[in-house]
């Protein structure tokens, strides 16, 4: 914290003589992002940010002039972009009200120039990037809403309506002559009339009512059973610190007056903050705040200070919750600022930009150029582990991105306890470097037999994707699918990479067919000898053993993706006892990395069945351990999984065509396929390891049409986005290899127009051309 800020929430505490109830504090951690790619937008301050799913849109501000420009974040990727804007773009505009509706961003009011204010509103629609100047009408005899700044805008999805409250206006509307009035209106503006007019009310108000005031915050929330608006601090003359409820159903205003020490107490005063709204809790961050009473004989400074400091408002619990920052160094908090723009996503807060202090001398101002991001819970919990690419001694694996994770812990054990007593943990004197014997053989006349049952497992089970297609010339930087699922009638699937044959596939296949050649030398019966044994073994050491299986680290590791070919031994220390250091210094370790030798790793081996669990990470440690999903390496001698495999719709149906397994050189001639649909049963449950399947095509062809009839019965996926499941597996002379599983995403707008996305003007530059007209100052304090 800034020394010459005000006094921080502990201090606040301690000037009331009333002590914090340690185990009361709520967790929280500053994290700077550094890792920001693409054109990054100008500092400035006074403009708005708003959220539309992974995206943060930031419009407007100023930095000595109104700024225009349009920049949008892209959270995941951590990547600035800036879209090419289409239709009537508003003029440059600061403090302005901005929100976000569905996919359209409206935005009203704003100082335009220096003393002259609007009351245009705009519709910005993001999956166009488009501009519109909206038609706006008044309900009865009522006057529009002025002209302002400083007002506070949320809108309610709701109830399809946008909720406008108080702000600044200038009773001339003069830039030249300028006679300043604090409102405390309220304005309703019905969206669900878009894109016709909307239409502007001004409700009757019940019970007593907040001062007028500008800078102030708003946020919204709903449940089933309440809609409010919350209202907190603001400027009208003096830094406000009050807190308001406005209930959208009875319109009616409640003041949050906090009496009881258990309710918390409040933090200081301010204006020109950000509040946002964080599952039942809003968080507040900087503003202007007063100056605090200096000692006698002390200098007074007599100008305006900005803050750093934070307080958090419980919803729901009516009270005032004590926060306490992570333990970390002073560098590692964003300095204090005002005008700034902050967003929520998910559990965390963004802040970008904003001005560091007032200073009477314009020469001195300073808008700050960095981003932060508040972490205020651990990561929720990961989805299940999914295969990749099953080779002979390697697994590749996946899972979805978990939101604000900043990196994933990941852990494998054997598949069941005959290969855990097994285990390198549990052989005493065996070396850790040793590996068991293949537990279990795929047996022959269950091969022959064909894959007829209605459940197959998802032991060795291979999920691919066809190679993306090249981005069109000039498209540069933006995505042409920031709104949309995918193209929707391609095949898919949970894992990121493409199938296509890169070095890294080379590679891989030619480690499985040296480890095909090597495995073939060895007979039949030296094979089932030396299974027998070990499975004597196993009987005789797991009679008692323990239910809780080991589990070995794989590492710690920034991707959601990875392939296994190894395992931390039990000479290297748990990763657990190491998090903390980890965690602390953003820092990764992961079994893959060069530095590890032989002496220092398992690796794994063929035909062996392994589970998989992992945890998010973030700045305030690790999340749950996600499900346990288990996975098999191949078995040599029978062929791998189809790749690339791409689902095209028609009308009779969907489809399918795939390239045979890439080890047919070794593994033999393929004489047939099969073609799996996952299909609707009571059992079929997105979080078990199997599903019910049905065999729709079974033939010697790469190809297949799967009819409307078969589709019709499909289970649909819901675990990550609305999907269709195919598995196709290939059958040598010496059976069925392990499958290729396909997720085909499905349609979840199918009465929505086709959508465009414009692409990033190649060779973008920054426009500041100089304006017509002197450029204004924006000077809001």
């Amino acid at each position: 914290m800034d020394e010459n800020n005000e006094l921080d929430h502990m201090d606040y505490h301690e000037e009331n003589n009333a002590p914090l109830d340690e185990t009361d504090k709520k967790l929280v951690r500053w994290r700077k992002i550094n890792e920001n790619d693409g054109p990054t937008p100008k500092p400035r301050h006074g403009h708005r940010a708003v959220v539309i799913r992974d995206l943060i849109v930031i419009f407007g501000g100023g930095n000595e002039g109104m700024i225009d420009e349009l920049h949008v974040y892209n959270t995941e990727t951590r990547e600035w972009v800036v879209p090419q804007i289409r239709g009537e773009a508003p003029h440059p505009a600061a403090a302005f009200g901005a929100a976000a509706f569905g996919t359209k961003v409206y935005i009203f009011g704003g100082m335009v120039e220096y003393g002259k204010y609007s009351n245009d509103v705009y519709e910005l629609t993001a999956t166009r990037w488009e501009w519109r100047r909206m038609t706006t009408k008044v309900m009865g005899k009522d006057l529009p809403p002025a002209p302002r700044i400083g007002h506070s805008f949320v809108v309610s999805e709701k109830n399809q309506k946008a909720y406008m409250f108080g702000g600044l206006c200038n009773d001339l509307n003069d830039n030249k002559r300028n006679i300043p009035r604090y409102m405390n209106d309220l304005y309703v503006l019905d969206l669900s009339t878009a894109p016709n007019a909307l239409v502007w009310s001004k409700p009757e108000i019940k019970g007593d009512q907040p001062s007028a005031r500008e800078s102030h915050t708003a946020v919204l929330y709903e449940n089933d059973r309440v809609s409010r608006m919350v209202v907190y601090g603001g400027m009208d003359g003096n830094r406000l610190g009050d807190l308001w409820y406005l209930d959208l159903n009875t319109l009616q205003w409640t003041e949050m007056k906090i009496t009881d020490p258990r309710h918390g107490f409040p933090p200081m005063p301010r204006s020109l903050h950000t509040s946002v709204l964080i599952g039942t809790k809003m968080f507040v961050y900087g503003g202007w705040v007063p100056v605090m009473p200096t000692a006698p004989g002390e200098q007074q400074d007599k100008e305006w200070k900005c803050t750093s400091s934070l307080g958090c408002w419980d919803v729901e619990e009516n009270r005032w919750v004590p926060l306490q920052q992570y333990d970390t160094d002073k560098d590692d908090e964003p300095r204090a600022r005002s005008g700034h723009c902050a967003a929520a996503m998910g559990d965390r807060m963004f802040i970008w930009s904003g001005r560091d202090g007032y200073r009477k001398a314009w020469s001195n101002q300073v808008c700050c150029r960095d981003m932060w991001v508040l972490e205020t819970m651990k990561p929720e919990q990961s989805a299940k582990v999914q295969l990749g690419r099953a080779g002979f001694s390697s697994l590749e694996v996946s899972w979805p991105p978990v939101p604000g994770a900043t990196g994933y812990f990941l852990q494998i054990g054997f598949g069941d306890p005959k290969d855990a007593s097994a285990s390198p943990a549990k052989r005493g004197q065996v070396s850790p470097r040793k590996q068991p014997a293949a537990a279990t053989v795929q047996k022959e006349d269950e091969q022959n037999k064909g894959v007829t049952p209605s459940l197959i497992s998802t032991q060795g089970t291979t999920y691919t994707t066809p190679a993306p297609s090249k981005p069109a010339i000039g498209e540069g930087g933006l995505p042409q699918d920031l709104f949309e699922d995918s193209e929707k009638n391609e095949g898919t699937s949970t894992s990121p990479k493409p199938s296509g044959d890169s070095q890294a596939d080379v590679d891989s296949k030619k480690r499985e067919s040296s480890s095909e050649n090597a495995t073939a030398q060895t007979s039949d019966s030296d094979v089932k000898k030396e299974i027998g044994e070990e499975k004597k073994k196993v009987e005789v050491q797991f009679e008692n053993a323990d239910d809780d299986l080991p589990w070995f680290d794989v590492g710690i590791i920034k991707n959601a993706s990875i392939n296994v070919t190894h395992y931390f031994n039990a000479r290297q220390q748990p990763l657990e006892k190491q998090l903390h250091d980890l965690v602390e210094h953003n820092a990764f370790k992961c079994i893959n990395e060069p530095n590890f030798t032989a002496e220092d790793k398992v690796a794994l081996i063929n035909g062996q069945t392994y589970r998989f669990r992992v945890s998010a990470i973030n700045g305030l440690g690790k999340g749950a351990w996600s499900e346990t999903a288990s996975f098999k390496t191949c078995v040599p001698g029978y062929p791998s999984a189809p790749s690339s495999i791409r689902i095209t719709k028609s009308q009779d149906g969907a489809q399918l065509t795939w390239e045979p397994p890439s080890n047919t050189n070794v593994s033999g001639k393929i004489i047939e396929y099969s073609v799996y649909l996952a299909v609707k049963s009571q059992t079929a449950n997105p979080a078990d390891s199997q599903l019910a399947f049905m065999r729709v095509y079974c033939g010697p062809h790469a190809e297949c049409q799967v009819p409307q009839a078969n589709l019709g019965t499909a289970y649909v996926d819901q675990t990550n986005k609305p999907a269709i499941i195919f598995r196709i597996a290939a059958k040598n002379e010496k059976g069925y290899g392990p499958a290729t599983q396909v997720r085909w995403l499905q349609d979840q707008q199918k009465s929505m127009p086709p959508r465009s996305f414009p692409n990033v003007a190649p060779g973008y530059l920054y426009q500041h051309a100089t304006p017509h007209l002197k450029k204004p100052r924006f000077e809001h304090h």
